[in-house]
């Protein structure tokens, strides 16, 4: 397992938890996912085989930007 934490600055509400949450457990290999409204922060847990590029694909397609 490996965790990866991404800064999402426009994540503001459950909506955004529940959108960015819905999209990356349907990733195989994702284990748990953690939304933190106050820091901005998702940290991703996941087999070490889940590429980077797929979290962010998914934090795409749930419509957030990660910033640098």
């Amino acid at each position: 397992m490996t965790e990866r934490t991404y800064t999402v600055p426009d994540v503001s509400c459950e909506h955004c938890v529940s959108a960015i949450t819905k999209e990356l457990t349907q990733i195989s290999g994702v284990q748990n996912v953690n939304v933190d409204l106050e820091t901005k922060k998702v940290t991703v847990v996941a087999d070490e085989s889940v590429e980077d590029q797929k979290i962010r694909e998914g934090i795409d397609e749930a419509g957030f930007d990660i910033s640098a």
